[in-house]
């Protein structure tokens, strides 16, 4: 949490040079004087949560704007927007006087609207649906497929070098144990397998300078090779229980994907030349991919994971280990609002324990 917070106060420090701060005094009025502030929202869990009473909402979003609103004494009142394109609008052409949804920073809304200091750090991903094959079928198909037994030719091949440098000490020192002919070369090969294994049956040990030197940098370099070797078995795995292998961005090209109109994954598909089909709701999305209908819904992380758990599909739908485009959200205001005592305002929240109890309330911390 403190790379993230000191990560903010960096990018005030850049958006104030770079021009987005807007060139207004410091002490001109945060937002109208003598009337209601109106505040553009739209749903967006677990930012923007709306109530079962009309007009009502909870979430990080809200948490933060109405504690923001009391320290600068501002009275207000929401004015909800069916989705992300009108909220945008709504902001552009006055509307509002701000919206509190968790707007990503774009070079093209910057163009458009002003934005405050940015109180959430996050990235897109990919939800998929699981794969419902017997896990047992799955671990046969990565048993046999070309991908393991590749690796595994590989291992062996590194075994039986190690054991070769330590046969070339060893057979004429340690005949014994290692040989000197052709079955010296398999005795030396079963030494070094079992090193790599750390099963230690002491059958076999180098007595050899040269012998003990290689035997040391192979325990060392086993360990490694081990580890890296089971990561790989893991992560196979793994993929294999998503749908379609999709666990990058280049697996997207060959499936069918969804998103949100006019959010910043949509952008973002269309500039990598992905094609996607769009919808107004995640929850539109998540019941396409849940039915069969596509094959992933690309969005920000943190709305796709509560979307999930909220709707309770863990079993049926989980998020890709890609993690892409990395995004700054930020409160929107049209073009000409002051924002130093926004700003302000928005540093010293996050940097509270309630901001944080907050967000580990919504598994965000």
């Amino acid at each position: 949490m403190r790379i993230f917070f000191f990560t903010i106060i960096f990018l005030t420090a850049v958006t104030n040079s770079y021009g987005w701060q807007s060139q207004l005094p410091d002490t001109m009025p945060q937002f109208p004087p003598d009337r209601i502030v109106k505040v553009g929202i739209k749903t967006s869990e677990p930012f923007i949560i709306e109530s079962d009473q009309a007009g009502e909402y909870s979430g990080l979003s809200v948490f933060l704007w109405e504690r923001i609103a009391t320290d600068l004494q501002v009275e207000y009142e929401y004015q909800a927007y069916p989705d992300l394109s009108s909220l945008l609008s709504a902001v552009e052409n006055n509307e509002v006087d701000i919206s509190i949804n968790p707007l990503t920073v774009t070079p093209e809304r910057l163009a458009n609207m002003e934005f405050t200091q940015p109180f959430f750090i996050t990235n897109l991903a990919i939800a998929v649906k699981k794969d419902r094959q017997n896990p047992f079928l799955g671990l046969l198909k990565n048993i046999f497929s070309w991908e393991f037994w590749t690796a595994l030719t590989l291992l062996a091949f590194v075994i039986l070098i190690f054991g070769f440098l330590a046969w070339i000490f060893e057979r004429k020192h340690n005949e014994e144990e290692f040989g000197r002919d052709v079955k010296g070369l398999w005795e030396s090969f079963w030494w070094s397998a079992v090193t790599m294994t750390t099963v230690g049956y002491g059958d076999k040990s180098p007595k050899t300078i040269g012998g003990r030197i290689v035997g040391l940098i192979w325990m060392f370099t086993a360990i490694v090779i081990i580890s890296g070797f089971t990561a790989s078995i893991a992560s196979s795995l793994t993929v294999g229980q998503l749908s379609l292998d999709i666990s990058n961005l280049e697996d997207l090209k060959d499936a069918r994907v969804v998103t949100i109109s006019g959010s910043t994954s949509n952008d973002y598909l269309e500039e990598k030349q992905i094609s996607s089909s769009r919808v107004t709701s995640a929850d539109e999305a998540l019941e396409m991919l849940a039915s069969g209908e596509t094959d992933a819904f690309v969005y920000d992380e943190p709305l796709l994971r509560y979307k999930i758990m909220k709707n309770k599909l863990q079993e049926e739908i989980t998020v890709a280990p890609a993690r892409f485009l990395t995004q700054y959200y930020a409160y929107a205001l049209p073009l000409g609002n002051a924002r130093k005592p926004l700003n302000l305002a928005i540093i010293e929240r996050i940097e509270s324990l309630e901001w944080k109890t907050e967000l580990a309330k919504y598994e965000l911390e």
